[in-house]
């Protein structure tokens, strides 16, 4: 299975800084699976020009078009987008989403034919062999198939701190995420990671076992630090 590299652009790039990191990463050279997740309002320009796949930040989980500021899965498909991000902590902390929420997200998703990449992750105070099965069974509720989806361990301590977990404690909680999920849908789970992963850290990270790849932060908005990226893996 191809390594999976997910850039979420966060508020990151203005206007006239997008096609310049279109064409750029259009002339990466890597056997990766890349997925750009641009802000909403520059989803077209990528899905239109950019070679690789593309996902959105954030996805309502109603279709109902009243609902003011909102994006639904019909317009994402309808643009070309194939991923979405869920559960990200920030979407968490700063809108009160709840593991409810999440759950709808998560259907809506899968219903629509989107991709989910579902954000996942304790605090530095909260034992993982708890918190994790805890929030995996609340965003997992009624969910039969875990195919689809893409779960990515992001802990919140390491969310755009710079400090992240050894690659011995990352391969320990990976493991246990992986087992709980396959003994409970018969699946072996697709895990990556993320959490202040940077070109310097890339290699040891993206060759954890069980790891299939990582979700990258504001940083993935720098182009050179793409570039570093694809050299360092």
């Amino acid at each position: 299975m191809k390594k999976m590299l997910v850039f979420n652009h966060k508020m990151s790039l203005l206007y006239d800084e997008v096609y310049n990191y279109i064409t750029r990463t259009n002339n990466l050279d890597t056997d990766c699976n890349i997925i750009i997740c641009p802000s909403n309002i520059y989803l077209e320009l990528f899905t239109n020009n950019s070679e690789w796949s593309i996902g959105a930040q954030n996805m309502y989980y109603n279709i109902d078009e009243n609902h003011t500021g909102e994006i639904s899965s019909l317009q994402l498909k309808a643009l070309g987008v194939e991923y979405v991000i869920v559960g990200h902590n920030e979407r968490i902390v700063d809108f009160n989403e709840s593991g409810r929420i999440i759950n709808l997200k998560l259907i809506e998703a899968l219903d629509a034919n989107i991709f989910p990449i579902l954000c996942f992750g304790e605090d530095a105070d909260e034992d993982y062999r708890e918190k994790l099965p805890q929030l995996l069974d609340s965003y997992l509720k009624d969910i039969l198939n875990i195919d689809f989806i893409t779960f990515a361990y992001e802990p919140i301590y390491a969310i755009g701190t710079g400090v992240h977990p050894s690659t011995d404690k990352i391969k320990e909680i990976i493991s246990f995420v992986s087992n709980y999920l396959e003994v409970k849908y018969h699946k072996k789970p697709n895990l990556i990671y993320g959490g202040s992963v940077t070109s310097s850290n890339i290699y040891d990270i993206i060759n954890i076992d069980g790891i299939n790849g990582v979700i990258v932060g504001k940083i993935s908005s720098d182009i050179r630090e793409v570039e570093k990226i694809i050299n360092n893996i």
